[in-house]
């Protein structure tokens, strides 16, 4: 019987968004114990995907009564800003108290994000690393999975065996990737010792160009280290980081590793690295400007016999931190008489609040981001008409959200003027056609659709709009693609395509 001891800490960080405490782990998933696992092995669970994979993963491995779980505790938070220190170290103080009374352990599997920072350090993800080797000891397999946007330390590469990174972008593969966790892990317990080799390159894509369909660079890249497993590479991961984190540790990341062959892990690693940065020039982004955008709409509006188009917010993601409330796109639609255009989520409790006192099929004068203070989080007043009001509760069935429990808090669906506005009280990103649907809302129907999210919505909404209807829209926001937009405090610098003067020469060997 083996016994795997589960834990993690997910979080991406914008260094510019507001603080995250432990208010946003609790509304977005916070497991102790027990509770992880029935979470994990739920016919529509809540809980991180990777979580589930690493369980089913096990059990296909050794069958349930061949391991054991041990699970620690699991938080997760939508990405927001950085960690409160206090929340932070007590999350620790978990973590060391359920490793500590766990006793011996044959294995740590750790379900992070990895593109995390805090008020009070750059790496938080390589504290809860290093806290678990220095409980565990030396020589318990530790394995990691993380977002293809975790940025990687000296810490978090010391303290583990493996580190698993996600293939795909939008990520419909982290459950995958959890199942590739738990066999590298029995490959471990069984004897085999896995040696590493990392390269960071000055290369911090845009959000907007870290696509991985075929056509994107990162994505050939990433397909490109997958031809190279073999009896002597067990993993190649290639994380290209999260530029809002703001940290020393920025950079896109390759890591190679082998049964037991340092050499080969070094020079496939330098290899691949040589790969990415001969293609950095297709890493700039191309956008279309807000003005081009809002006449592109109008006309869609005017003439339904155009194909509808579907336009992402980047700037606003709250995938990435960013508050998913700006209203620049939304005032300039209903200032130009757009019409036929569905527009969503939009975080605004105050707004729900608004709607749910006028009552559903009334009209009210609607007050937006009444109760935001964050930077590009501008008010806007417009008169309404309460269309419905929902749970925000539903199963999904597209994309990332597909056989998931979710929760938008209490929503309003509201008319105002041409444009139908989804409101929510849970902060996060459009992630599907769910997010929609499950209100009520003809998406098919629609001439525009308008979402705030980065990419991650394009799998959610494949089924309906492929790639050559899809425009990203040039605004402000704390999650801009325009990196230039920023003030950069800590992002080594001279980096690609902030700084189109950066070199990078291989390591020597």
């Amino acid at each position: 019987m083996k016994r795997i001891a589960i834990l993690g800490f997910s979080l991406e960080s914008n260094r510019f968004a507001p603080p995250c405490s432990r208010a946003d782990f609790e509304e977005r998933g916070y497991y102790r114990g027990d509770e992880i696992s029935r979470e994990a092995r739920a016919e529509h669970p809540a809980i991180y995907a990777g979580v589930t994979g690493f369980y089913s993963g096990m059990d296909a491995e050794l069958g349930r009564s061949g391991w054991e779980p041990v699970p620690v505790v699991h938080a997760s938070s939508q990405p927001a800003g950085p960690v409160e220190e206090d929340f932070f170290n007590e999350l620790l103080a978990e973590f060391e108290a359920g490793l500590t009374a766990a006793g011996p352990l044959d294995g740590v599997y750790i379900a992070e994000h990895g593109g995390a920072c805090a008020t009070h350090t750059h790496d938080p993800d390589g504290e809860v690393f290093a806290l678990v080797r220095r409980l565990v000891g030396p020589d318990v397999p530790v394995i990691a999975t993380l977002d293809l946007h975790a940025n990687v330390s000296d810490a978090m590469m010391q303290a583990t065996d493996i580190m698993v990174g996600y293939r795909e972008n939008p990520h419909t593969d982290i459950r995958e990737r959890g199942a590739e966790a738990a066999a590298l892990m029995v490959e471990l317990m069984a004897g085999t010792k896995a040696t590493s080799y990392r390269v960071r390159l000055p290369l911090v894509a845009p959000s907007v160009t870290q696509l991985t369909a075929p056509g994107h660079p990162y994505g050939d890249l990433i397909r490109l280290g997958q031809t190279k497993i073999d009896d002597k590479v067990m993993n190649v991961t290639i994380l290209s980081g999260f530029a809002f984190c703001d940290t020393p540790k920025n950079g896109m990341t390759v890591i190679v590793t082998t049964r037991n062959d340092p050499d080969h892990a070094k020079t496939l690693a330098i290899d691949l690295a040589k790969a990415g940065w001969a293609d950095k020039d297709r890493y700039v982004p191309r956008m279309t400007s807000l003005a081009d955008s809002v006449a592109t709409a109008k006309r869609l509006g005017e003439d339904p016999n155009l194909p509808s188009l579907l336009f992402a917010d980047p700037a606003d993601n709250p995938g990435g931190g960013g508050r998913g409330n700006t209203t620049y796109i939304l005032k300039a639609l209903l200032e130009a008489g757009v019409h036929g255009c569905i527009f969503g989520v939009f975080f605004d409790p105050a707004l729900v609040a608004q709607a749910q006192t006028a009552g559903e099929h009334q009209e009210f004068r609607a007050r937006l981001n009444t109760g935001e203070t964050a930077p590009f989080s501008e008010p806007l007043d417009w008169d309404a008409r309460v269309v419905r009001l929902h749970d925000g509760e539903f199963i999904g069935h597209h994309g990332m959200v597909a056989g998931k429990s979710v929760s938008l808090g209490a929503t309003a669906v509201v008319a105002m003027g041409g444009v139908t506005l989804v409101a929510i009280s849970k902060r996060q990103q459009c992630l599907s056609s769910d997010f929609f649907e499950a209100l009520g809302i003809d998406v098919v129907g629609a001439r525009s659709v308008v979402v705030k999210s980065r990419g991650h919505f394009r799998a959610g909404f494949n089924h309906l709009f492929p790639p050559e209807r899809i425009v990203e829209v040039d605004v402000p926001g704390l999650t801009s693609p325009n990196l230039a937009n920023f003030d950069w405090r800590y992002l080594p610098r001279p980096v690609f395509p902030l700084d189109k003067e950066a070199t990078w020469s291989p390591p020597a060997g």
